[in-house]
C-alpha cells in the first residue's frame, strides 16, 4: 500500500470564491484534518495524527464530493 505520510497537503480550488467560507466551514467539522484558505478560491487540508494518511485523503475527498453534490453551480478541483 502506498503511504501518503510526509506528502503535501491536499488542495481544493473553487470556482466561485464566495463559497470557500462554506467549504473551510464543512470540512473543519473533521478532527484529524486542519482547514487553512490559502487563496481567496483555493483551501488546504492538512491531516493529523496517527491515523492512516491515505484514509483520511480518501475520506476528504468523499466530504468534498458530498459538498460539492449540495452546492452543484460550484466545481472544485483537487491536487495532493
Amino acid at each position: 500500500m502506498l503511504s501518503l505520510e510526509g506528502a503535501p497537503p491536499l488542495r481544493i480550488k473553487l470556482s466561485d470564491p464566495a463559497q470557500v467560507e462554506r467549504l473551510l466551514a464543512f470540512l473543519a467539522m473533521d478532527t484529524n484534518v486542519v482547514v487553512s484558505q490559502i487563496a481567496l478560491d483555493e483551501v488546504e487540508l492538512s491531516f493529523l495524527g496517527s491515523l492512516n494518511t491515505e484514509a483520511q485523503v480518501l475520506a476528504s475527498e468523499l466530504r468534498v464530493q458530498l459538498w460539492l453534490a449540495a452546492h452543484p453551480d460550484v466545481i472544485a478541483v483537487m491536487q495532493k
